[in-house]
Parts: C-alpha cells; sequence; structure tokens
C-alpha cells in the first residue's frame, strides 16, 4: 500500500470573503451600540443640564426674595428713626401698647418654633410659604397667647425658590390684619 499525501485544498477566496463578511457584521453591531451609548448620554447631559438650570433659577429667585426681605427690614428701620428723630427734644417716651411679635427658630431636624414673644395675643394666626417650600403647618385660625409657640415643619429643596415664612394674624387692639415676614432659619444639619 503506498502512501500518498492528499493535498488539502484550501479556497483562499471564499475564507477571506467569509472574514470580510463577519468583520463587516462586527463593525456595524459596534456602530449600532456606540450610537446607542451616545444618545443615552446625550439624554443624560440635557437631564443635568435641564436640572443644573432649574437650581440656578431657584438660587436666583431666593436670592431676590432675601433682597425683598432686607428691603422691606430697612424701610421699617428707617420709618422708625425718623419717628424717633421727630420727637421734640426732652418729649415724654410714650408706653406701647401690648402688642405682638415673632420668634422663628430651628428646633430639630425638619422641624421649627414660631413663638409669640410679645405681650399681647394673636388670633387668628395662618403660617404660609412659596410653594417650592414644603410645608407642613398648624390648622389656620389659631389663637397664639403671649408666650405661647406654633410648630411646624418646613423641608426646603435646591428647587426651593424662595425660604421666607408669612405669618399672617388678627390684632385686636388695631382691629387690623397684621403680617410677619422672617426667613426660615437653618439648621445645623444642612
Amino acid at each position: 500500500m503506498l502512501l500518498s499525501p492528499v493535498l488539502l485544498a484550501v479556497d483562499w477566496q471564499e475564507a477571506s470573503d467569509q472574514a470580510t463578511l463577519l468583520g463587516v457584521f462586527v463593525a456595524l453591531a459596534v456602530g449600532i451600540a456606540t450610537t446607542v451609548v451616545m444618545i443615552r448620554q446625550e439624554k443624560v447631559t440635557r437631564k443635568g443640564q435641564q436640572l443644573q438650570s432649574e437650581h440656578a433659577t431657584a438660587a436666583a429667585e431666593r436670592a431676590e426674595s432675601a433682597a425683598r426681605l432686607t428691603e422691606e427690614y430697612t424701610r421699617r428701620v428707617v420709618e422708625a428713626l425718623e419717628t424717633m428723630a421727630a420727637r421734640p427734644a426732652g418729649a415724654e417716651l410714650v408706653i406701647a401698647a401690648p402688642r405682638v411679635r415673632w420668634s422663628l427658630e430651628h428646633h430639630d431636624g425638619d422641624k421649627y418654633l414660631l413663638t409669640n414673644i410679645g405681650d399681647a395675643a394673636a388670633h387668628s394666626v395662618r403660617i404660609s410659604a412659596d410653594k417650592s417650600l414644603d410645608l407642613v403647618k398648624p390648622t389656620d385660625g389659631q389663637n397664639v397667647d403671649a408666650g405661647e409657640s406654633l410648630g411646624f415643619m418646613a423641608v426646603p429643596t435646591m428647587a426651593t425658590r424662595d425660604f421666607t415664612i408669612t405669618v399672617d394674624w388678627f390684632d385686636l387692639s388695631t382691629a387690623r390684619k397684621r403680617t410677619w415676614r422672617y426667613p426660615l432659619p437653618t439648621s445645623r444639619r444642612r
């Protein structure tokens, strides 16, 4: 028996065509995957930019509300100084009628205390804030005697536009509705 070498015939053209076809499919799959990843990244970037824009707008609105509050306090100080300056020298001091005065302080976590530190009762008290500040408050219309407090919760976020707490009440001595505004005190944990 004679052994003769069997020549293995390889069609190099066919192998080359198959390798080219495989390369095209791999490149197409990589291209599709890259496009999907880029689209998702673009969505995340747009969402991040939108959130950043909302936070910047809220910060600007907070600054404006703080400026308005400062302007109101400055006006009241100027009026008080003008009243004092208009009083004749040596004029007798008049003892002021009892009045409501407020103090607002951070209590714990998101809890705050509004205290009547004056010497008169506040009637029909209502606590409010900008709609961007989450507020859990007591029932409107309560009376707060001198020395008494009302507790409430306020939860500011990065989207909060105004930290001002507004207290409205009825003053029996003048038969008028009164308003007091004060910025939410910062908590120690923020």
